[in-house]
């Protein structure tokens, strides 16, 4: 049994796709396929720390109900306000109940 609790955080998938704007320059499409609610951990800073780790390594883990939609590396995931790259794709246990994803922050380049 699933505890349903757990999932208390929403999530936005989406699928990039690259084409052109209307003046011939590069631009990326982005079609939601997913919104769900998803049980979301990051990795510590303690963790990182302990095993000498570079901050970059760090993962964000989304554990979702295992979807109809098929879920694939080139999707992009919104939470909060920020965009992840999907790094990992598990079916838990191979039971079909539990999709877990670990992803990796895009940061944005900003002016200083």
């Amino acid at each position: 049994m699933i505890n349903a609790g757990k999932y208390n955080r929403r999530i936005h998938i989406y699928k990039v796709t690259k084409g052109k704007d209307t003046a011939g320059f590069p631009a990326n499409a982005e079609e939601l396929v997913l919104s769900a609610y998803a049980e979301v951990k990051t990795t510590k800073g303690f963790t990182l720390i302990a095993n000498n780790t570079d901050y970059e390594k760090a993962l964000t883990r989304f554990v979702i109900r295992y979807p109809v939609t098929q879920i694939t590396y080139d999707m992009i995931i919104r939470f909060n306000g920020k965009t992840y790259t999907i790094e990992y794709i598990n079916n838990v246990d191979e039971a079909n109940r539990e999709l877990e994803l670990e992803c990796k922050e895009v940061l944005k380049v900003g002016k200083v």
